[in-house]
């Protein structure tokens, strides 16, 4: 257990952010908390965060601890008991398969409430009194998933006879990627979150999807979205200088998972390039991130050996530099249960880059938040001639050099620094 950083100022209120995922651990899940724990002391926060050390992980990101250790925050780590990680250390490991993460999903589920992540809780505990060594606690805020934070954050108020504000950035009991082994844990899950919400301060969401779910199940609860965004510091407003070898970037950056996988983009790609051959010579499908293993025989099955670049994990700076040298950048959801209510944390990444985004999405969240930003190309995940038609399109405006760009207007509503902003009022109402 160790903690380092900052000495509370006098006077100012102090925040406890629980989060299992932080930097150095990399990854789009750690983004809102790091982001938080960066601009809050900006608006007159100390923050402390009470976290896990780092162990067996599938990416890190120096840069992102980094930034907020400039920012002035204390953070407390404990180790953490769980079948996901280790005690040798900080070290990567390989991304598991779909196939492999969804029995491990299962399996776990059945053994371990509310997650595999139970581990910690014992641990984090032995850390409730070490977070008010740098001065009293006003508020603890505990960010899932994993749900066991919420647990950790449920008890740590107690303990500290603060409020306690909870965040979704998926929800818990009518998340569809959530399969219960039996009736006896669905019932679990619900009482868990009915007891834990009962008890909270405020509900936070990433969007409106999610917080009509949580006060469909519990109808007194105080909501309030607060959605995911973007950092404007981390895009320079001087485009950045690209490789001048005349293709057309199309960026994808992140990860792949359940029905957000890269085959209708590669299956859509060639089948334009079979119609256009022209175009062959000008493409670049560049993936920024870990592709999975399982995928990339679809490369060479289509064609797509010399059009298909992977560049492997990269920092978050390194990843928003990619964003700004590409000329289209495109993401999926795909069809599957509860696709209505994702809005993935790289969209609005996508979208403080101001290029035009290829989304291949149903309706619901996605759409919604591209309604207004004039760049956007939706088309359904499995139609692949729509998606073949309008990359062909964004092509020919690459290549005549008339792609749009976003609206700023639109763009700035996502500031994630005045989103930070609008979570400190809403923190300090709580208190009151």
């Amino acid at each position: 257990m160790s903690g380092e950083g900052a000495i509370s100022e006098q006077g100012k209120r102090h925040v406890v952010l629980v989060a299992y995922y932080f930097p150095p651990l990399g990854g789009s899940g750690v983004q809102r908390v790091a982001k938080w724990a960066r601009y809050l002391p900006e608006a007159g926060w100390d923050v402390t965060v009470l976290t896990v050390e780092p162990g067996a992980y599938f990416a890190f990101d120096e840069t992102l601890l980094d930034e907020v250790k400039d920012a002035g925050i204390r953070i407390v780590r404990t180790r953490t008991l769980d079948p996901t990680s280790t005690r040798k250390g900080k070290r990567p490991v390989r991304q598991l398969s779909e196939r492999k993460r969804r029995i491990l999903t299962w399996l776990t589920g059945f053994f371990f409430l509310p997650d595999n992540k139970r581990g910690w809780r014992r641990n984090a505990r032995s850390a409730f009194d070490l977070v008010t060594e740098t001065g009293p606690v006003d508020v603890v805020l505990s960010s899932a998933p994993p749900y066991t934070a919420l647990m950790v954050g449920d008890e740590l108020a107690a303990h500290l006879g603060v409020p306690h504000v909870v965040d979704y950035r998926d929800d818990w009991v009518d998340n569809p990627r959530h399969r219960y082994p039996t009736l006896y844990h669905k019932r679990w899950h619900i009482r868990t979150e009915g007891e834990i919400l009962a008890r909270s301060a405020l509900v936070l969401t990433i969007n409106d999807t999610i917080a009509g779910l949580v006060r469909k199940r519990k109808s007194d609860a105080a909501v309030e979205v607060v959605p995911q965004g973007y950092d404007p510091e981390d895009f320079p407003s001087v485009r950045v200088e690209r490789p001048s070898d005349g293709k057309i970037r199309i960026v994808y950056a992140g990860m792949f998972y359940d029905a957000q996988q890269p085959d209708t983009l590669l299956q859509a790609a060639s089948r334009l390039l079979e119609e256009q051959p022209s175009l062959r010579n000008r493409m670049e499908l560049r993936f920024v991130g870990l592709f999975p293993d399982g995928k990339t025989g679809l490369i060479s099955a289509y064609g797509l050996q010399d059009v298909v670049t992977l560049t492997g994990y990269k920092s978050h700076q390194d990843t928003v530099e990619e964003l700004q040298q590409a000329d289209i950048l495109w993401m999926i959801v795909g069809h599957q249960p509860g696709g209505h209510m994702i809005s993935t944390g790289k969209l609005f990444e996508y979208m403080g880059s101001g290029r035009p985004i290829l989304a291949l999405a149903p309706e619901g969240e996605v759409r919604s938040a591209l309604q207004g930003y004039g760049a956007a190309w939706t088309v359904d995940p499995a139609d692949v001639g729509a998606i073949a038609q309008a990359l062909g399109e964004l092509m020919q405006l690459a290549i005549s050099g008339e792609l749009p760009v976003g609206s700023p207007a639109w763009i700035t509503r996502y500031d994630r620094k005045e989103g930070t902003h609008r979570l400190a009022t809403l923190l300090e109402s709580v208190c009151s």
